[in-house]
């Protein structure tokens, strides 16, 4: 391949071409290095839940971590700069549909340049406020004790009445069209996300535009924050708006949880307060959550909703076969006051209101 003159290796003027065309583009590869990732998860299990209404068994997707998969990657433009995509769609394991309704990429789809100024991000993503207080499910938000229960069970809550009661969590989990902004590291600990996004589509059904904020320090074992934010839907041209604080800690090696979030729409308000507690057991590690729930104030009806409250308590077991394989074991009970239908999410709709609901779950999750 390589003649040799005067101890040097050389090449022919052809090869020495090609060799130049490769080194060109391994230094331009070095200039703009970029990767593409295939990641995801896929969580199945089977959940029984009982009720007023009976009981009732079923499989269900996404009860340790969200069924999904996606697609990220980036690439480094130099001087610190790069640019990242992210594309994320939920996947029911259990029937093998993807997305939710029209949108296939439901989770995420961002495109983000960040640097040493921080990250500006764009596109359809979590709010700063669902990203601050799920920090204080052990749960993760889903499942049987998941933090998803307080928000999409019934039309018995504050956000149900806002969005609607077929709405998904996700009209407060994430939002469209928009704008973020991430403090940089090495700001001694303190951080902040911002987010604006506005309705694209006029006043169509279910539109909405957003704002939101949230404020926290973190070291290695602890992280503190507030948040706020307001939604306006075009629907009734009504404000929902959301404020709290959340903060963890390690107490030895077991993590603990809180958070107070405050929700109001029109003349009714939601309190929650979540208390939670991780600790790792051998190959796996035990989780409880308790939540409580207060609502007062009038729906848009003027039916009073004072004293509609509940108790909810859930424990949990989480057993690693390897790093990326677990099974898992989960138990809620909830207890509603007054007219309140809170629920486990499985069970056979149309509960009384006032009436209690527990069920269990038990699952193996699998990430990629």
């Amino acid at each position: 391949m390589f003649s040799r003159l005067n101890s040097h290796f050389v090449c022919p003027p052809a090869k020495a071409a090609v060799a130049a065309g490769l080194l060109f583009a391994s230094a331009g590869a070095a200039l703009a290095q970029s990767s593409v990732t295939l990641f995801g998860a896929v969580d199945l299990g089977v959940r029984h839940v009982k009720n007023s209404k009976g009981s009732l068994t079923s499989m269900n997707s996404g009860n340790n971590a969200t069924s999904r998969w996606g697609l990220r990657g980036e690439e480094d433009l130099g001087g610190g700069l790069k640019t990242s995509f992210w594309l994320e769609s939920t996947v029911a394991a259990d029937t093998g549909v993807g997305g939710t309704g029209a949108t296939f990429w439901d989770r995420r789809a961002t495109l983000s340049l960040s640097g040493n100024f921080g990250e500006l991000r764009l596109g359809r993503d979590y709010t700063p406020l669902f990203r601050a207080y799920t920090s204080a499910d052990t749960f993760g938000y889903v499942g049987a004790a998941g933090m998803g229960m307080l928000y999409s069970s019934s039309a018995s809550n504050v956000v149900s009445r806002a969005f609607g009661a077929a709405s998904t969590n996700t009209s407060i989990a994430r939002t469209n069209n928009a704008i973020q902004y991430y403090t940089p590291a090495g700001l001694g600990g303190f951080y902040a996300n911002a987010m604006i996004s506005g309705r694209e589509a006029g006043t169509a059904a279910g539109d909405f535009s957003f704002h939101g904020l949230r404020v926290g320090y973190s070291d290695k074992s602890n992280d503190v924050s507030v948040y706020s934010g307001k939604t306006n839907l075009s629907t009734s041209d009504s404000d929902f708006t959301l404020q709290g604080v959340v903060g963890t800690t390690k107490w030895n090696d077991v993590k603990i949880t809180a958070g107070l979030a405050q929700m109001r729409f029109m003349n009714a308000k939601q309190s929650n307060f979540s208390l939670g507690a991780e600790w790792p057991v051998g190959q796996g590690a035990i989780r409880a959550i308790y939540h409580r729930i207060n609502q007062s104030g009038l729906t848009a009806a003027n039916v009073s909703v004072d004293g509609d409250d509940v108790n909810a308590l859930g424990l949990g077991y989480v057993h690693n076969l390897s790093k990326r394989t677990a099974v898992y074991g989960t138990t809620m009970f909830v207890s509603n006051k007054g007219n309140a239908k809170f629920v486990v999410p499985g069970g056979a709709a149309g509960i009384a209101g006032g009436s209690s609901s527990r069920g269990y779950e038990v699952g193996l999750r699998h990430n990629f």
